[in-house]
């Protein structure tokens, strides 16, 4: 059963990424103050996307003051 993120681009549009298609979610800073993830695919095209949300938020990992 597939996984679905759903997540914010830079332009503020919404998208949803089913999370079997997903290498790698790795966080992303811009030389323009953004904050966010790039998320890499497994193949085809795309090959990757940034959003707004940060890797732990797609995740669902316990931010620190959770532990």
């Amino acid at each position: 059963m597939a996984t679905w993120l759903t997540c914010t681009t830079n332009d503020g549009v919404e998208v949803r990424l089913n999370a079997d298609h997903v290498a790698v979610i790795r966080p992303y800073h811009s030389d323009r103050g953004f904050t966010g993830s790039e998320i890499v695919f497994a193949g085809g095209a795309p090959s990757s996307i940034v959003v707004q949300e940060t890797p732990d938020a797609l995740t669902g990992a316990p931010s620190p003051q959770q532990i």
